[in-house]
């Protein structure tokens, strides 16, 4: 496709109208100003042949100005001046007709000059031609016409206008070549002089031009190989007959009479035809090798290309290259009579930017977005479009082309870096959590421990002893924990977990963890435990499962104020055992339930440990291949965690094998 723009050099085309304009009314001033005060004013070189009329000099001045005025910005004042000046001007035509067609003596001819019928082909003193007021009505009725818009004016205009400069030709032709038929008026008397047929050639041309978006004026201004071609053959066009006919008139009566004039004709017109096709040979050769250039760039390029006919209904698609094809698997007899739309599948988030599309669509700009698209076989794939509008001769947007480039790859890389950073954001996170927490749990035993050591040193009382070493034991013993904790944590997150299974009693170790965390249970506080009678037996790892409910009960204890309760759940089926540990303590928050998992994350900063018991939890969950539930209500409404272990567990020991879910409403019974 080509856009079509007028040479931004050829500012002298778009004042065409006002320089034809400007010479018809300088040459109508000096002709009328010499009749006026009687002194040589013709500028064209008449001889012995008929001269201008007063009256036709001032219908080339009106016409000059209606051309002047209809040139310029549509306004009110505008159009009562242009219908002003071409009713007057058609009006001195009729009336100059209407006194060669009907026994009238109007003299219109005598107003301005009084003239002697002394000129040469005149048949009353001061009296245009009938065929130069033939030509002033057609180009008052053609500026009328132009006030109009639409296909039809424009077609009735340029006919008019065509019809006057082929009359006008005609006469310069008949003075060019002695054929005074060409130049007699139709009542055979009174000519038509050769500076009128001049100047209306001029003031046809100007008429044409007023609206230079349409015909042959826009093909001659476009930059397009068209418009170069066209205006390289007008000249020879225009010159090969002129040259043909002055060469044939030379001669005629001197040296070859008529049959060799004619014969001579014939070869010289032959002679031009061939001469102008080879040059449009030539000419459309070099046109046609561009265009293969831009033809085989299209189809080599990588990326699609897709143009659609914005003046169409559902503005169908025109074009594609292979590119096309091969990125999306549509052949062009798949896409007859089909928009581009057809491509874009319903997906959440790209409503915006189809909202986008249309909007740079019905305002005729470009833009570049990315959007899924749908190949022929179904396959999503991510398109980088970017659309451009291709306008016309009138700088209206004909049609719309589309780059496509497929993107899926990038994006895809994209998003792993994405979360490649997100992963690296989240250990640094991780880290930086880890040493100040570790720092501090570490600390406070270690510090106690010290400071009783330090005590023993100078108390050596039987009572200071035995508490001494009661707390750094419990110190050593935190440590410990501490220390198994980390371990733990750092073998399931690098999927070194192993479990042993082996036939347990999962009743007898869920009530020995109990039993071995109610020492810790505040005495204001309540902790329940309902076992439902069943077949416990399970083929799980014992040690892993009391870990499981020891850092659930060990969570709940924190996380419960004082008079809170704590209660465990026990129930079997043939399947699965399935463990619910409920609190009455602060709750959890959507927000929250999202991360309550997560490595070194607590609710409460102030609360002691790690914050990996639950993440812990997770993994030997996922180990056994079970699933565990997060239920809460809301902040302040306590916490449950429900575990599926199933009875005889599978290998999962990597972790990839189970799920977690997470909700804050109750799950059915």
């Amino acid at each position: 496709m080509t856009e079509f723009s007028q040479p931004k050099n050829h500012w002298f085309a778009r004042e065409i109208p006002a320089i034809t304009a400007a010479i018809c009314l300088a040459s109508a001033c000096v002709v009328l100003a010499g009749l006026l005060y009687d002194f040589p004013s013709s500028i064209f070189p008449e001889g012995n042949r008929v001269s201008m009329k007063a009256n036709t000099a001032v219908g080339f001045i009106l016409g000059s100005l209606a051309v002047l005025v209809a040139s310029r910005r549509a306004s009110f004042l505008q159009s009562i001046a242009r219908w002003g000046i071409t009713s007057l001007m058609a009006v001195v035509a009729l009336f100059t007709l209407l006194e060669y067609l009907l026994p009238l003596r109007i003299s219109i001819d005598q107003l301005l000059v009084r003239a002697d019928n002394d000129a040469l082909l005149t048949s009353s003193p001061g009296r245009m031609a009938p065929t130069t007021a033939i030509g002033f009505l057609v180009f008052a009725v053609a500026i009328m016409i132009d006030h109009w818009d639409g296909l039809a004016a424009r077609v009735a205009r340029r006919t008019l206008l065509s019809m006057l400069i082929l009359m006008a030709i005609g006469a310069i032709l008949g003075y060019a070549y002695g054929a005074p038929s060409l130049y007699m008026g139709i009542d055979g008397v009174t000519a038509m002089a050769l500076s009128t047929a001049i100047l209306f050639v001029v003031l046809a041309i100007g008429g044409i031009w007023l609206r230079p978006t349409y015909g042959l004026p826009a093909i001659l201004m476009e930059q397009s190989l068209l418009g170069a071609n066209v205006r390289a053959l007008v000249p020879m066009v225009v010159a090969a007959p002129l040259l043909v006919g002055a060469a044939v008139a030379a001669g005629y009566g001197r040296f070859y009479e008529g049959e060799f004039a004619i014969a001579l004709t014939s070869l010289g017109s032959v002679m031009a035809a061939t001469l102008i096709a080879i040059v449009s040979i030539v000419i459309l050769r070099k046109s046609e090798a561009a265009m293969l250039i831009k033809d085989r760039a299209l189809a080599a390029t990588a990326n699609g290309i897709v143009i659609t006919d914005h003046q169409a209904l559902n503005e169908p698609i025109v074009y594609i290259n292979p590119a096309f094809t091969r990125i999306t698997g549509y052949e062009e007899e798949d896409l007859s009579g089909l928009n581009c739309r057809f491509l874009n599948p319903d997906l959440a988030g790209s409503k915006e930017v189809r909202a986008e599309l249309r909007h740079c669509l019905s305002t005729g700009t470009a833009t570049t977005v990315e959007l899924p698209n749908r190949r022929k076989d179904g396959e999503l794939f991510w398109n980088r479009l970017s659309i451009s509008p291709i306008h016309g001769r009138d700088g209206t947007v004909t049609h719309y082309v589309g780059v496509i480039d497929d993107v899926t790859q990038r994006r895809k890389q994209q998003e792993q870096l994405h979360n490649a950073l997100q992963e690296t954001r989240k250990a640094n996170s991780i880290r930086n959590t880890f040493v100040r927490l570790v720092s501090h749990e570490l600390r406070t035993p270690l510090n106690s421990a010290l400071t009783w050591l330090r005590l023993l040193e100078v108390d050596d009382r039987e009572q200071t002893r035995q508490k001494g070493m009661q707390v750094i034991a419990e110190s050593i013993e935190s440590q410990s924990r501490l220390i198994d904790d980390l371990v733990d944590v750092t073998r399931y997150s690098g999927a070194g977990i192993r479990v042993e299974k082996a036939q347990v009693d999962v009743k007898d170790l869920t009530e020995k963890a109990v039993e071995e965390l109610r020492p810790t249970i505040e005495d204001n506080q309540t902790l329940e435990l309902t076992i439902v009678d069943g077949d416990y037996s399970a083929n799980i790892d014992g040690g892993r499962y009391q870990q499981i409910v020891r850092n659930l009960l060990s969570n709940a204890h924190k996380y419960t104020p004082a008079a809170g309760r704590i209660s465990v759940h026990l129930m079997v089926d043939s399947q699965a055992m399935t463990l619910r540990v409920s609190d009455t303590g602060k709750g959890l928050t959507a927000d929250e339930i999202e991360n309550v998992f997560e490595p070194f994350w607590r609710a409460e900063s102030h609360q002691p440990g790690l914050g990996v018991g639950l993440s812990i939890v997770y993994s030997l969950v996922a180990a056994h291949g079970g699933t565990i539930d997060v239920v809460s209500e809301g902040p302040d409404q306590g916490s449950s965690f429900i575990i599926r272990l199933p009875r005889q567990a599978s290998d999962a020991t990597d972790g990839d094998g189970a799920s977690a879910a997470t909700t804050n409403t109750p799950p059915p019974n």
